[in-house]
């Protein structure tokens, strides 16, 4: 008789099929770079190497992910827990994605003057904020912008504020407490993250089609 997946063994289902699928085109396009009889040219080499590099990538940072939420959900190993800026943070993840934010048109409107202290393990937060980009980044409008905005007065807690133009259908949001194949790993890892933290991640499309990320984590207040 079967019975149904609980949500963690959704998650290593769909982790593990991806992870297989991606390695095996990464073995793929090795063996047709390896192969003499291929007589490739210039532009095919330097594509195949490319998709080599993009599916690397893409795979080392499911892979980090995925370690993080087994630290956190199935051992809470290795939880440092230590009083954190994040609004340093949100600034050198902001920088190390100048590149990308660039090749949209992208600008960044970052109203974050002050420091804003959390507690929080270091690796972990790292990994939420990079996530919240590489989304933002791949939903907002080309030629649009993002505001980061701080949260304030929020008792024991305290946070930021992500909001941008889309015109993505992003309907996977009203069921994002659901694992499904429509949600991608960045916002679903910062979302089980951020929860796991002690803190939340709310996510809200509005109908002019105004996407607004709100992280809050225990302050250190």
């Amino acid at each position: 008789m079967s019975r149904n997946k609980s949500p963690k063994e959704q998650l290593f289902s769909k982790v593990s099929h991806d992870l297989r699928g991606s390695f095996t085109s990464i073995l793929g396009f090795s063996d047709i770079l390896n192969d003499p009889n291929e007589n490739l040219s210039s532009e095919e080499i330097s594509e195949f190497v490319k998709r080599i590099g993009t599916q690397s990538k893409d795979s080392f940072n499911l892979l980090v992910n995925f370690i993080n939420w087994l630290k956190l959900d199935s051992f809470n190993y290795g939880i440092v827990k230590e009083k954190i800026d994040l609004t340093e943070m949100t600034l050198n993840i902001q920088s190390l994605n100048r590149r990308k934010l660039t090749w949209k048109e992208i600008d960044i409107n970052n109203l974050l003057n002050n420091s804003i202290y959390v507690l929080a393990d270091y690796e972990i937060l790292n990994t939420i904020i990079s996530n919240l980009f590489s989304y933002l980044i791949e939903v907002t409008n080309v030629k649009s912008s993002i505001s980061i905005r701080p949260i304030e007065n929020e008792a024991n807690f305290s946070g930021l504020s992500f909001v941008c133009n889309t015109d993505n259908n992003l309907d996977y949001l009203n069921n994002i407490l659901e694992i499904n194949s429509d949600i991608p790993y960045s916002i679903l890892f910062a979302h089980e993250f951020a929860k796991l933290s002690g803190g939340n991640l709310d996510i809200i499309k509005d109908e002019k089609n105004l996407l607004k990320i709100s992280l809050l984590l225990p302050s250190t207040k």
